[in-house]
């Protein structure tokens, strides 16, 4: 198997700006930050992001980060902003992890924060190793949402020895890795240049998407399929009827119905870039365009 390819190098000496979700170890904002600076990234902003620090730890991982990136910035030779948000939904600041709606406020913090930093021109480095698990998976969604070639996300992993001591920063560079997190993108263009930037939280952006490539199956069908092969597959695609059932329903043979549908078949396989060992057929065809017919004979 040949190894993934590389992504590009990021853009040259452009400002980047580190975001991370915070949790009751600050120590994950602070290394990581460390880490990326060793690595000689030109980091120009620090951006936590946490629940209301009702909860005493929340408050004393609050308070020790401010120390350290307010009060004493004697510990790391780092000349640059730090800011904290803490996330608010629509009845108030949020204290935990516990509802959908704690899930959805804390993605559409993220999502416009990532979304506004980087209209600002800034790279992104998104460290999702702090806060409970959901704010990871928020974290993970608005990177696949919105970054491009140059932008990355993280996983913080320390040493035992290191979290143990619960140290702020690493005497040892050896103790901490920052691991990347792949993600696969939406289209070639930077997602900040296309439609998806003008949304102003992350449902509209998904459903933006959603919509993108339910057009781009609308124009398989009106595009890519002869009149005749597309009355046929839509048919396939409402009824779900075998071939002699749609022979019969469209007044052709069998023959001529299974040699369009496998015509069909063949041209689905390559705008959905299905292997050539993988099995094409009816149901790959209802599964893929079912919502995309239905909505087409709505309007």
């Amino acid at each position: 198997m040949r190894p993934p390819l590389p992504d590009p190098p990021p853009a040259v000496n452009a400002p980047a700006c580190l975001i991370a979700t915070l949790g009751t170890e600050p120590q994950v904002v602070t290394l990581a930050l460390q880490a990326l600076v060793d690595r000689g990234e030109p980091i120009h902003e620090v951006v936590v992001v946490h629940t209301a620090s009702h909860e005493p730890r929340i408050a004393d991982a609050v308070r020790r980060l401010d120390t350290a990136f307010v009060e004493d910035r004697r510990l790391m030779p780092w000349q640059g902003h730090y800011r904290r948000i803490f996330i608010r939904g629509q009845t108030g600041p949020v204290d935990d992890m516990l509802a959908e709606e704690d899930f959805g406020a804390t993605l559409a913090v993220l999502y416009r924060l990532v979304r506004d930093t980087k209209q600002a021109g800034c790279r992104i480095h998104l460290n999702v190793s702090g806060g409970r698990k959901l704010m990871t998976l928020c974290g993970a969604t608005v990177a696949q949402l919105l970054f491009d070639q140059d932008d990355r996300l993280w996983y913080l992993q320390s040493s035992p020895e290191l979290i143990d001591a619960r140290s702020l920063w690493a005497s040892d560079p050896g103790q901490v890795a920052l691991v990347p997190i792949p993600l696969l993108r939406w289209s070639p263009a930077p997602p900040i240049l296309t439609d998806l930037a003008l949304a102003d939280d992350p449902v509209a952006a998904l459903t933006w998407q959603h919509e993108r490539l339910a057009a781009a199956r609308r124009r398989f069908l009106t595009d890519m399929l002869t009149p005749a092969e597309r009355k046929v597959a839509e048919a396939a695609i409402r009824t779900g009827a075998t071939d002699a059932e749609l022979a019969t329903m469209l007044h052709k043979s069998p023959r001529t119905i299974g040699h369009q549908l496998m015509t069909v078949y063949g041209k689905l396989r390559a705008f959905l870039g299905v292997r050539e060992d993988v099995r094409v057929d009816r149901h790959t065809l209802i599964a893929e365009f079912a919502g995309v017919v239905v909505i087409g004979n709505q309007r």
